[in-house]
């Protein structure tokens, strides 16, 4: 009785080894069939048309299935978006897997919002995908599925692209003051970013800076963002002018799907400046201040039909400035840089968000997700300014279109006001209005051309700042003496993307045109116009973490003093891709943006 005991136990563990194997076995046939179908959807070739297509079109046909198991699979940097490359990038790639980490299968999962056993959502699954695609530490990613013969099951994998995360930036005044910059945005494949930046600067005392961060995505798996930082290099939230040193925290939960129902966030900091350069007491701005902010908001409509993408965000936040130490110069006494400022604001936004993919706006090839739809944001509050606490009110209205050729645009109208005995006080209109063509394709050669209009308008000004041109209306100009009302920019800018590689890095020439117009009622003339007319190139390489490089030249005939010049400068870290949160926290109307 006991031998045929022990031979049941062997069949049976026999049994679970055996079921075990076979289903091992259908989990790497259906991940290797997923992965070389992902690989097909992430790389491309040169030649090939523009990616133009909806972010749910390849889920409908699975809507209200039930998905099994989920599965993770992640492409080695031998894989190219561009498909085929040369032989000395594919040896590149190839060194870069030895030395880099990919992202691990946890962190991943820490950043899906689907789980087994659930139905089939076609626009989560949208959201997903793109959401996948914003971490600074992916190149690109396609969700597959897998239909289970015979049931309404299906089995789902994750395909996803690193980019190679460590990275370094030089800048600074070259050679005088250099200033460099480390980091590793996937430390150990764990979503973590560590950057460390050192200055030298001889006429700097100390004549060494330091700066360092951490970052965390989607902290225990809440796709709450975290970030601690000290800073000696004046990169911190910073209100002043001077050099400033900072330490703080900062805790960001976006609204990642419109069928999540929580977002937030909380940050902290303490902010001192520091005559570094040794300054007369009189001209030097001494001053130290502490920074809190917190919002929560709640998202209403997520139990409608999946296709109805219509939703309602309710949102508080709570904001305070102290300062401990201001200016003690006279001049400084009414600047809203220099005083307190504490606020409540609450708001309630109208959207509905969805998504195409394409390529060649920011990105240099790799999958750029364009959002279309409307957002309508009233917003109310209190805000204590100057000494004085007045009622705040703002109305935001956001449009986003799609053509069906592939061209977009995006109109934007915010007007915002304080009130002062019945009467509005520091009110504001600022609009945008921006165009991007279609690619058009000529041989391996990619054009896209873009416009954009800005209108901003002052009125009855009590302690706002005045309005300014800055080098994203016009590069290499900075306009800020006068008591401007008033302001109208326009840039137009065509790029041409080129088939042309150097070691994996793709390069794309520009040329923009770029005017803005400031009226002055105060001034010794009504209205001053400016212009500025840029060229450059644009290098990238999608692999790699840093963003793109531009060397910009600019002829301004005029500047603030009349005066021509020309301006040549030298960015690293260009924004990678057009990202779009469908809501964001109650704020004050913001038009001198920086």
């Amino acid at each position: 009785m006991r031998d045929f005991s022990l031979i049941l136990v062997l069949l049976f563990i026999s049994f679970l080894g055996y079921a075990q194997d076979k289903k091992d076995s259908t989990k790497t046939s259906i991940s290797k069939k997923a992965l070389e179908e992902g690989i097909k959807l992430i790389s491309k070739s040169g030649s090939d048309s523009v990616l133009l297509e909806e972010s749910d079109d390849r889920f409908l046909p699975y809507s209200g299935n039930i998905i099994r198991n989920i599965f993770i699979q992640i492409i080695g940097f031998e894989k190219s978006i561009y498909g085929n490359e040369k032989p000395i990038v594919q040896k590149t790639g190839k060194i870069a897997n030895k030395l880099h980490k990919n992202t691990r299968e946890k962190t991943i999962r820490q950043n899906l919002f689907i789980k087994p056993f659930e139905k089939v959502n076609p626009y989560k699954l949208g959201d997903n995908e793109r959401h996948l695609r914003n971490q600074k530490f992916i190149l690109d990613s396609r969700i597959i599925i897998t239909p289970v013969e015979n049931t309404d099951s299906v089995d789902i994998t994750v395909v996803t692209r690193d980019v190679f995360s460590i990275g370094f930036a030089v800048g600074g005044t070259i050679p005088t003051a250099p200033k460099f910059t480390i980091y590793d945005a996937n430390l150990s494949g764990r979503g973590q970013r560590l950057e460390l930046t050192m200055l030298f600067d001889p006429d700097r005392k100390p004549k060494t800076g330091f700066s360092a961060s951490f970052e965390k995505t989607s902290f225990l798996g809440s796709f709450a963002d975290l970030q601690v930082f000290y800073t000696e290099l004046n990169t911190g939230f910073s209100y002043g002018d001077e050099k400033e040193f900072a330490t703080g925290i900062k805790i960001d939960r976006k609204l990642v799907s419109p069928y999540s129902r929580l977002a937030g966030g909380a940050q902290w900091s303490k902010n001192w400046s520091k005559n570094v350069y040794s300054r007369p007491d009189s001209s030097f701005l001494d001053y130290r201040y502490n920074l809190s902010d917190f919002w929560l908001g709640y998202n209403f409509g997520i139990n409608k039909p999946i296709t109805n993408r219509n939703r309602k965000f309710i949102a508080l936040r709570a904001f305070d400035g102290y300062f401990l130490n201001r200016p003690e110069q006279d001049e400084f006494y009414r600047q809203t840089s220099y005083n307190n400022i504490t606020g409540v604001l609450g708001a309630l936004t109208f959207y509905k968000r969805d998504f195409f993919k394409t390529q060649y706006i920011f990105g240099f090839g790799r999958t750029e997700d364009v959002p279309y739809g409307y957002s309508i944001t009233p917003t109310i509050g209190w805000v204590d300014r100057l000494g004085a606490g007045k009622p705040y009110a703002a109305i935001e209205f956001e449009y986003k279109g799609v053509f069906e050729q592939g061209s977009f645009y995006e109109v934007i109208l915010n007007t915002g006001t304080f009130l002062n005995n019945s009467q509005i006080e520091d009110a504001v209109i600022h609009s945008t209005v921006s165009y991007f063509t279609r690619v058009y394709s000529l041989g391996n050669f990619k054009i896209r051309n873009a416009a954009n209009f800005t209108f901003a308008k002052l009125f009855n000004t009590y302690a706002n700042n005045w309005l300014e041109i800055y080098s994203d209306i016009i590069p290499g100009l900075r306009v800020r003496e006068l008591q401007a009302d008033e302001r109208y920019s326009l840039k137009i800018e065509s790029a041409l993307y080129t088939p042309w590689s150097l070691i994996g890095f793709r390069m794309a020439p520009f040329i923009s045109f770029n005017t803005a117009i400031l009226n002055c009622p105060e001034c010794d003339k009504d209205k001053y116009t400016f212009y500025g007319i840029s060229t450059g190139l644009r290098i990238r390489n999608e692999n790699l973490i840093f963003g793109t490089i531009e060397l910009r030249g600019t002829y301004i005939p005029e500047d603030e003093f009349g005066d021509s010049k020309f301006s040549f400068k030298l960015r690293q870290n260009l924004r990678f891709r057009k990202t779009d949160d469908f809501v964001k926290p109650p704020s004050l109307i913001n038009y001198n943006y920086r």
